[in-house]
């Protein structure tokens, strides 16, 4: 099992290291799991996400030497920033540093919202593992913009701060994600998921069992991709062709009586029909959850996997793989469910699973290397709270 490192320690370090003395403030903002729902929140669909005990911590401070500065530790990397006031001007960064334009989208949002964004020192840290499908992209952003606001005194949070981070990933990271995993890096509750509307923004809380009885667990497959090579843009304009074809604004509008009429093209119907079902499932899923009815819930979770598979063709062999060995120990082995979570493309699948049951991750992981030759790193991991700033007074030693 992939053990689990406290990170403000590390950004704290990190930032002495690099820049000297302590920041200003620490912002932190988790990861999530995507329990249901995917690739429906850029068609205004639902969405099931969870954020995650594991976080990115920004440590952050006004810079007196007039350079706007950030430092990565988990990729070993300085960058040094244009003023993000002329950002849209300004190239972006290539190669070891293309990771600071996300930190440049951020301070450029807040720069358009009005606010004087002055030279400043960041430093990073995070446990959400890069390219597993956990969202360590919106952790990053979210966590900064969590940090910045703090240390401006700009009233930005929530929903705007979500909207903000998705646009800095959309325009300077390449990626045209939805609002997805922004709102649950920055809206998450502990102990709850979150059942969100993705056109009206609504977001209602459902509670998840607790790690004494439920453990989650995510299997990295190995398999790590880059959301901005061009697969996800790709789906997101099927979709959106899809739509055209169906002559509705957005696939939420469809519903599967009327697909099963429209005769699409043969691709156009199948990523329809992901998405019309997806959303149905999301529905169906929450209110399992709320009667606590576990194997319910994982029977949409293979459902979900099902249809990611084959009608919207993100997954691959090893996360296949993965979700066969846990639906192979079924329930009589203490598996509700398993499907990937994220984009696709690679990345993670989760479990969910018994957990009074042991070896359950242990014996996954040791089909999965039965397959492939080598062992699936996994970790358990429970809700934790959304984005906030860490209290000076909770910071631990460097």
């Amino acid at each position: 099992m992939i053990p689990h490192v406290p990170v403000a320690a590390r950004a704290l370090a990190a930032f002495a290291r690099r820049f000297g003395g302590k920041p200003t403030v620490l912002g932190r903002a988790p990861g999530r799991v995507n329990l249901v729902g995917e690739h429906v929140d850029y068609s205004d669909g639902l969405v099931l996400p969870m954020s995650i005990d594991r976080d990115c911590v920004s440590a952050v401070r006004v810079s007196t030497d007039g350079r706007w500065r950030a430092w990565s530790e988990d990729l070993r990397s300085l960058a040094e920033l244009p003023d993000p006031a002329a950002a849209a001007r300004s190239p972006r960064a290539t190669g070891d540093t293309a990771w600071s334009n996300l930190a440049l989208g951020v301070l450029a949002g807040f720069a358009r919202e009005g606010v004087r964004v002055p030279p400043l020192e960041m430093a990073f840290a995070s446990d959400v593992p890069l390219g597993a499908g956990l969202s360590s992209s919106a952790a990053f952003t979210v966590s900064l913009a969590t940090a910045v606001a703090e240390v401006l005194s700009a009233p930005l949070f929530g929903i705007p701060m979500a909207r903000m981070c998705q646009e800095a990933e959309s325009e300077f990271g390449g990626v045209p994600c939805g609002i997805l995993d922004p709102l649950s890096s920055a809206l998450g509750r502990a102990d709850h998921a979150m059942l969100v509307d993705c056109r009206s923004l609504d977001v209602r809380f459902v509670p998840f069992p607790p790690s004494s009885r439920v453990s989650l667990l995510v299997f990295d497959s190995g398999v790590h991709r880059s959301l901005s090579d061009g697969r996800y843009a790709e789906r997101r304009h099927e979709v959106e062709d899809a739509a055209r074809a169906a002559g509705v604004g957005m696939l939420r509008d469809l519903d599967e009586t009327k697909l099963r009429t429209l005769k699409l093209p043969a691709l156009l119907e199948r990523r329809a029909r992901h998405v019309v079902r997806e959303i149905q499932r999301v529905q169906l899923a929450a209110n399992a959850l709320r009667r606590d009815d576990m194997e319910l819930f994982g029977l949409f979770m293979a459902q979900s996997h099902q249809s990611l598979r084959d009608d919207f063709a993100v997954s691959t062999p090893e996360l296949d793989a993965l979700v066969d060995e846990a639906r192979a120990l079924g329930t009589a082995g203490g598996v509700y469910g398993a499907r990937l979570t994220g984009a696709g493309f690679g990345g993670s699948v989760i479990v969910l699973a018994d957990a009074t049951r042991a070896g359950i991750g242990e014996r996954i992981s040791a089909g999965f290397e039965r397959r492939f030759k080598r062992p699936a790193g996994w970790q358990r991991v429970s809700s934790g709270p959304g984005a906030a700033v860490i209290p000076a007074a909770r910071w631990p030693a460097a």
